[in-house]
């Protein structure tokens, strides 16, 4: 069974202080854990009821919540600070650039909570956070293979060592595409249901070329050459040829799951003389055309079922089932 994704709060921190303009005002336990992307308000927690207060969600105070504390007589916001805070939180961020109670941050040190303030709006401090908490505790995975970007679709070579993935996108660099990662793809999943690829911060914008060594495509190519994530839209698979492993007409619907989420597969078998990078700009076409509404394969098999069914008399037949291949390159959680 996979461990649940954690992000240390002082990495959320870090990762926000520029967009969010954040400040501290209590330093506090910056090794806390967040494991859910979902930010919480404090709503009734101020009151002292604390029973669906979710310690591992970053907390947010804005106008209405300082507001109803300041309200409150002393002993009475004492004691809901109390029970609030007490909750181990991961951390407090006060928004709108509002001035903070000094009980609020007494009680946030005596339990070792981290205080922040932002000047932005508490709508626009929630989603930066809740956007890059997606990111950090998205699945993630770490995938042999090359991802290039052709025409604007994103494509992850797959194929044994050796087989010509690095040459077949280093032809497509020569040819105007862009390469996103080579030998080493980490990918992640990012809502609503996609899976994106990166290189290794080690990698980024290398590409190893057998018989030359490890080539710096940004220094060969330019910036224009190279690009940092990208969106995984097909899976191909270079292999020997086996005519049996084939689709001849190309109607079946394979894919190959990443982290749970499938994606088109399409096999591309190797031989002498083939130009294998032309090959893998048709599949990158021929993607954009699905994306528009048009299956080449699928509408030539009903004409030929139309052509069947004229001929005969008879219905027509039975489409070709969905299906689904297992994966052949191990992808390995980290």
């Amino acid at each position: 069974m996979p461990r649940e994704i954690t992000v240390e709060v002082g990495a959320l921190i870090r990762n926000c202080t520029a967009p969010l303009q954040l400040e501290t005002l209590c330093e506090g336990d910056l090794g806390r854990k967040i494991s859910r992307p979902r930010i919480q308000k404090a709503g009734l927690a101020l009151a002292g009821f604390v029973k669906h207060v979710y310690p591992d969600r970053i907390q947010v105070l804005g106008l209405t919540e300082l507001d109803y504390l300041m309200s409150l007589p002393e002993a009475v916001a004492l004691a809901g600070l109390e029970a609030y805070c007490g909750r181990r939180l991961c951390g407090l961020i006060v928004s709108r650039g509002l001035e903070v109670p000094p009980m609020l941050i007494e009680v946030a040190r005596l339990h070792d909570v981290v205080v922040m303030r932002s000047p932005l709006m508490s709508s626009t401090v929630i989603s930066v956070l809740t956007s890059r908490l997606e990111e950090l505790l998205a699945p993630r995975a770490s995938i042999h293979g090359v991802l290039v970007d052709v025409f604007g679709v994103g494509l992850l070579l797959i194929g044994r060592s050796g087989v010509g993935k690095s040459e077949a996108a280093l032809d497509l660099v020569l040819k105007g595409h862009r390469l996103v990662a080579d030998d080493v793809v980490a990918v992640t999943v990012r809502p609503p249901h996609t899976v994106w690829g990166a290189a290794t911060e080690l990698h980024q914008h290398h590409m190893e070329i057998r018989g030359m060594g490890i080539l710096n495509i940004t220094h060969l190519f330019g910036v224009a050459a190279v690009r940092d994530t990208k969106k995984i839209e097909v899976v191909v698979e270079l292999s020997e040829a086996r005519e049996d492993d084939y689709d001849r007409l190309g109607t079946e619907d394979e894919v190959w799951p990443i982290l749970g989420v499938d994606v088109p597969l399409a096999r591309i078998p190797l031989r002498p003389g083939r130009n294998i990078a032309s090959l893998i700009e048709v599949v990158a076409r021929n993607q954009i055309l699905k994306y528009r509404g048009h299956d080449s394969a699928r509408e030539f098999q009903d004409k030929i079922n139309a052509r069947i069914a004229a001929a005969t008399g008879g219905g027509v037949p039975e489409p070709v089932p969905r299906a689904h291949s297992q994966p052949n390159s191990r992808a390995e959680v980290e």
